[in-house]
């Protein structure tokens, strides 16, 4: 198996080059330094590669692949238009709705990955002649402003605004999960919100106290503490 990062963690999911992009794209989201860690620091890859490797819960469990398929509309859809499929098996649903639905493609979300990270290194490739990780920051940031903004050219399947908001959705969930995941490594992203993660209980003193604190502690902290 290829290893990931500067301690070669093995990949589940990725091979050297996708896991390098991924990183490089995270910390692009959310950047930090040794003193200020963000993504990179946190180990959100080896999060997303894990959910994508299926031993996270996520990305192993059934995805709806059947079809017809939700198109978000921004105007007040009809319960007809809403119930009714086209010759293109597709649905119209209100944005405010989209949220009862679950994931729903033709594609795998290993597919989105694979593909999404093809089209990226396409799209810097035919803007600076370099792969995603051989860019400045400066315009790293260009690609990602284009993918978000669905200006990014070559995008078929998925499009460059929809990798983008799974790479940012997936690069918040790694930063912010319990270690035990794969990302928030030394529980950097919770230190910074200053979220105590999984505490046993906390006494009616503790509640009261507007300036109590608990340094955060992980799920294996916590079971290890009682004897699991």
């Amino acid at each position: 198996m290829p290893g990931l990062g500067t301690d070669m963690r093995p990949a589940q999911f990725f091979n050297i080059h996708e896991g390098q992009t991924v990183d490089a794209i995270a910390s692009r989201i959310l950047p930090g330094t040794a003193d200020d860690p963000g993504a990179h620091e946190a180990g959100v890859v080896f999060y997303i590669d894990a959910k994508l490797g299926g031993t996270n819960l996520g990305y192993s469990l059934k995805t709806y692949q059947q079809g017809p398929f939700p198109v978000v509309s921004e105007t007040p859809v009809t319960v007809e238009a809403a119930s009714s499929r086209d010759i293109y098996d597709y649905v119209t649903v209100a944005s405010e709705q989209i949220s009862r639905f679950g994931y729903q493609s033709v594609q795998t979300p290993q597919e989105v990955y694979r593909q999404g990270l093809g089209f990226v290194d396409d799209y810097a490739q035919s803007k600076f002649k370099k792969d995603f990780i051989d860019l400045s920051a400066d315009q790293q940031d260009q690609i990602l402003t284009d993918m978000e903004a669905d200006k990014a050219t070559g995008f078929d399947g998925p499009s460059g605004a929809a990798f983008f908001t799974q790479l940012r959705n997936d690069t918040i969930e790694g930063m912010f999960s319990d270690p035990m995941y794969g990302g928030n490594q030394n529980m950097v992203g919770w230190k910074l919100i200053g979220y105590p993660g999984a505490q046993r209980n906390y006494t009616p003193d503790d509640l009261h106290n507007t300036s109590f604190k608990r340094d955060p502690q992980s799920l294996a902290m916590l079971m290890a503490k009682e004897g699991h």
